[in-house]
């Protein structure tokens, strides 16, 4: 990784985690730990959380800081924005939190549909922003932004968990033209189906995926965090998008182009021509 641009004083590299406590979030905290990153773990659940600290400290001998934060409440996020602001060293930001709902409209829960936005857009918008203050001022700094190939598609029940996706898609992109000139870079991970107990969530409680998805749609959670940050740290033909496997790239390239409808049926279960 490089570091060499950052202030002499400065030992370690930090990496910011939200959604740390499980999925992909948990991997992404073993893999830079490992590379021999300090760490900012940021997720709702304290006990977890120290579990994670120890274990990660007690493996990889690194700094763990963790915030006890629920991203869809207005001075939790200031909180987190106000810390990572004031890490000079800080290196990646991994926008990771979020979560996925079942639900068919009008028959929604409006909270848990806002907390989604909040969450999935105003939590990555801002922490963005509040990792470039450090970033900017050291001229290195990498952004994953979590995403879902579920961004170029559509489907029934899923109304704003597409939609968000989408708006990080587009975001990220974005933002990396603004950032590339400071040396940052940006990416929006976008896997598909991968086994991290996101289904098993409360929200998605009612979904059948797990037994409607065949196994080979099924991504290790491993395999997609270790390909993105592969991708982002590559020397040349960088994207923003990172697609892991070839084919969810394809699934995406169909599935996002209108003249290739049979993806979207199938995807919405005959609902959208």
């Amino acid at each position: 990784m490089k570091t060499d641009k950052m202030n002499t004083e400065v030992t370690r590299p930090v990496a910011a985690i939200t959604g740390a406590t499980s999925g992909f979030g948990k991997l992404f905290a073993q893999h830079l730990a490992k590379r021999g990153n300090d760490l900012i773990l940021i997720a709702r659940r304290e006990e977890i959380l120290l579990d994670l600290k120890e274990n990660l400290t007690k493996h990889y001998g690194v700094n763990v800081t963790i915030l006890v934060a629920d991203l869809s409440k207005e001075n939790d996020l200031i909180r987190v924005e106000k810390k990572l602001i004031e890490t000079s060293n800080l290196y990646w930001m991994i926008n990771n939190a979020g979560f996925g709902g079942n639900q068919v409209f009008p028959n929604v829960d409006v909270q848990v549909e806002s907390d989604m936005i909040r969450v999935h857009c105003l939590a990555t918008m801002r922490l963005a922003r509040a990792a470039l203050v450090p970033m900017t001022a050291n001229r290195c700094g990498r952004i994953i932004n979590l995403a879902s190939v579920a961004g170029f598609l559509c489907g029934d029940g899923a109304a704003d968990y597409t939609a968000t996706k989408a708006y990080v898609i587009t975001f990220s992109k974005s933002l990396q033209c603004d950032v590339h000139r400071n040396g940052i870079r940006v990416q929006a991970l976008c896997p598909g189906f991968a086994r991290t107990g996101f289904h098993d969530a409360p929200t998605m409680s009612t979904s059948t995926i797990k037994q409607d998805v065949p196994w080979f749609l099924w991504l290790s959670a491993d395999y997609v965090v270790r390909c993105s940050l592969r991708s982002i740290e590559r020397r040349c033909f960088y994207r923003v998008i990172c697609i892991p496997s070839l084919l969810y790239k394809v699934v995406t390239f169909f599935g996002s182009e209108w003249i290739f409808s049979p993806l979207r049926i199938l995807f919405s279960r005959g609902r959208v021509r």
